[in-house]
Parts: C-alpha cells; sequence; structure tokens
C-alpha cells in the first residue's frame, strides 16, 4: 500500500472510530468495539473480517496491505459503495484534501477529473488482478430455507432446505445468526441440515460458501408469552427458570426457583425476562416504549442492573439503569450508536434503582430520547436501518420486579401492553 493509500485508510479508522464513538474518538479501540465493528460490516455488506485482521489494520506502526475486499467492507460501514468511491471523494496529489459542505473538491476541476479516471483505471486493475474470480449466483437464485419444528418455545429445532449443487467451493457452512461460533459445515451433496435454537430472538441464519455469504434468512424463534432463563458468561446455553413468571401483576422471578434449577452460581451472569414475538406494524424508527421495574435483591453483583431490550429486524437496542456509584459498569445502545460508561459521561442513568423507576424510550425519525421518571437524560441519532420490532426483554444480575410494559406509535397509539 503506498503512502496516499495509507493515509487514506487512517481517514477510513478515524471516520468510523467517530462515526461509532470506538475509542472515544482517540484510536483506542477496544475488543468489544472489533467486535461490533465485525458484526455490523457483516450486516452492511455480507461481508466476514475476523478481529485479527481488524486489530492488525488499526496496529500502530504495522505496515498495512489490506485486500481490497477488506477494504471494501471498511467504507461499507461509512455508506460508501466500496473503497474506489471513497478514494475519489478523498484523494488528491498532495494528500487528503478537504471537501466543501457540498462534497465538491477544492481541487481545479479539470485536475479532479483527471486524478479520478487515474485512481480508476489504477484500482480496477488492480482489482482484476487481484480478484477471486469464483462467482456465486444472485441470492435470490439459491435455495436456502428453514422451518421450525415447534412454532414457539425453546429449545426449537429448525430445518434447514438448501441447495448448492451447482456452486463451486472448497466449504459450505450455516451459520445460526451473527456469532461465528454457531456454524455448521454441511455436505454440498446432501439438501438438509438441522440446528437447534436454545435462546429466542429474532435470528438471521447464514448460507456460506468458503468465507462468502451466500444468503441470509429470518429465523423468528418465539417464546409463548414471558420465559425467564439465567445465562452464563461465554456460553449461548441458558438454563430455563420458568415459562410463566406473573406473579399477582407483576412480572418476577422467586429466588428459590432459580437456585433450585441447577444453576451453577459460580458462572452465572444474568437473568432475563424475554418475550419474543411479532408485534404487527411497530417501526423500529418510530415507537415509544414505556415500563415500570424496581430492583429486588442482588445475588452476587455489587453493581445491580436493570436493562431493557428491544430487539428488531436488523439487531437491538438497550437502556440500562443502574445504582449510582456504578454508571461505570453499563452501555447503551440506540440504532448503531453504542456508547459505554467507561468513556462517556452515563451518570444520568445512576438512581436507587431498589425504589420504582418509570423508564421511556422515545424514537421518532431515528432520534432516540430516554426519559427516567419523567426527566429527559439522553438524545442520539442513528442512520442504520432497523425494521420492524420483533422482541422484548429485561437483563438484571439479581431479582427484579416489572409492573408494567407498554408499546406506542410514535402518535401515541397503543400497540402492546402486558400489566402482568
Amino acid at each position: 500500500m503506498d503512502e496516499k493509500d495509507s493515509e487514506l485508510l487512517e481517514l477510513c479508522k478515524k471516520e468510523i472510530e467517530k462515526k461509532y464513538h470506538f475509542g472515544n474518538g482517540h484510536g483506542y479501540v477496544k475488543q468489544r468495539d472489533f467486535e461490533y465493528l465485525i458484526d455490523l460490516i457483516e450486516e452492511t455488506c455480507g461481508t466476514k473480517l475476523s478481529i485479527s485482521t481488524l486489530k492488525r489494520i488499526w496496529r500502530k506502526g504495522e505496515e498495512q496491505n489490506p485486500h481490497p475486499s477488506t477494504l471494501n467492507a471498511l467504507v461499507s460501514v461509512l455508506g460508501y459503495k466500496d473503497w474506489l468511491e471513497f478514494k475519489l471523494r478523498y484523494a488528491s496529489p498532495g494528500g487528503i484534501n478537504p471537501v466543501n459542505k457540498k462534497g465538491t473538491n477544492l481541487l481545479n476541476k479539470k485536475g479532479a477529473i483527471v486524478i479520478g479516471l487515474v485512481l480508476m483505471l489504477s484500482t480496477i486493475s488492480f482489482l482484476y488482478l487481484n480478484a477471486d474470480n469464483s462467482e456465486f449466483p444472485d441470492s435470490d437464485e439459491i435455495l436456502f430455507v428453514g422451518n421450525k419444528t415447534v412454532s414457539k418455545g425453546v429449545p426449537s429445532t429448525v430445518i434447514f432446505n438448501y441447495d448448492v449443487s451447482e456452486i463451486e467451493a472448497d466449504s459450505f457452512f450455516i451459520q445460526q445468526d451473527w456469532n461465528p461460533n454457531h456454524r455448521d459445515r454441511i455436505d454440498p451433496k446432501n439438501n438438509f441440515f438441522s440446528s437447534i435454537y436454545y435462546v429466542p430472538g429474532y435470528h438471521k441464519a447464514k448460507l456460506v460458501a468458503n468465507e462468502t455469504f451466500l444468503k441470509t434468512i429470518p429465523i423468528h424463534i418465539q417464546t409463548d408469552g414471558w420465559m425467564s432463563a439465567a445465562f452464563y458468561n461465554y456460553d449461548d446455553r441458558p438454563v430455563y427458570i420458568m415459562e410463566d413468571q406473573n406473579q399477582d401483576g407483576i412480572l418476577a422471578a422467586d429466588k428459590n426457583d432459580i437456585l433450585g434449577s441447577n444453576l451453577d452460581i459460580e458462572r452465572f451472569s444474568e437473568l432475563r425476562f424475554i418475550n419474543i414475538r411479532e408485534y404487527p406494524g411497530i417501526d423500529g424508527h418510530n415507537f415509544i416504549a414505556e415500563t415500570r421495574f424496581r430492583y429486588r435483591e442482588f445475588l452476587f453483583d455489587p453493581c445491580p442492573e436493570i436493562r431493557l431490550t428491544i430487539h428488531t429486524e436488523a439487531h437491538i437496542y438497550f437502556v440500562p439503569v443502574t445504582l449510582k456509584g456504578c454508571e461505570s459498569n453499563i452501555a447503551i445502545k440506540i440504532g448503531e450508536d453504542y456508547q459505554e460508561g467507561r468513556d462517556n459521561d452515563l451518570s444520568a442513568f445512576g438512581t436507587d434503582i431498589y425504589n420504582w423507576q418509570d423508564l421511556t424510550l422515545v424514537v421518532e425519525d431515528k432520534t432516540g430520547k430516554v426519559f427516567l421518571n419523567g426527566s429527559e437524560i439522553y438524545e442520539t441519532t442513528f442512520l442504520e436501518d432497523f425494521g420492524e420490532i420483533k422482541g422484548l426483554d429485561f437483563r438484571t444480575s439479581g431479582l427484579i420486579e416489572v409492573d408494567y410494559i407498554l408499546l406506542k406509535d410514535i402518535e401515541g397509539n397503543l400497540v402492546f401492553q402486558d400489566s402482568f
């Protein structure tokens, strides 16, 4: 990679850090930032980058020579079609050249055209020489469907029907969701493969050839009302507590049920109340979510947290509250905007959570506002499309009580309500 391309790559990294608040904009990108970026790139353009590739690109002082497909993947999350479009937007003979508000290069127009043609021809030649000559059909032409053996509840087996007989590749896989650890090799001569889903949610299964995603389909694993489950650190198989946790108008879990469920206390991470279902017509860019809850008893975490999570077709939103003094531990995600308490001021989310808390999330035209006990405490905007709402859950490190949860459209019309 020449000096000019190296400068452009540094600019690309800075733009990603700024847009997604990685490393607080100062280059101190964390492991979870890389993990989020991997997921974001995959959802945006279908390319799966490894965490080692991203770490190598971000590592200071290391000579960079990323593959063209990697460069295309990086700029995709900035809204560019490919690396060439990014280069034409920013490149100039003297390095990185500023642009005016309309996006017009400040170079002489004739010079810019000449430079653009040279860059285009050189990039096309480079891509041709380095391209993977294997071609795959359009996703619409590929058979890949999944059918659940049960309509609701978990565990849930999904039978995948696929046909890759006309596709040339060294290996084929089915990946259950965004997590690459949930990937199984499949026989290209066969047409069926089954997987078990242990966690409800709006998953997206992927048919993979080598490292190329051929097709993605939704797998909506629904619950029959509210269910509770305990989760371990780094383990995707939860311990199911009970199907129905309604207790005299309160959603709660009984401590004896938790401790009597063969839960390994040493590995316990969080308790979830989950309701994954169809919420007809609730746009994930325009809605109001209101809930009331309180923390009752911590199990093993001196910094308790309650997190409202909203599942959409694309990804999840989550909004936390915690005990005053514990704000550094929390994080918030609305749209693709993700912020941690370690490098952002999330002190407004600290409160006396042992008393009832009224939490409201208002999302209108991709602007999100959080209200706690009637006061606005947070506002952000986002750009990506998230589709319709497909589920709700509450996550906590201990025992909580939920009084109610409701969803409205942005005009205030009630679409879903549960007072237990």
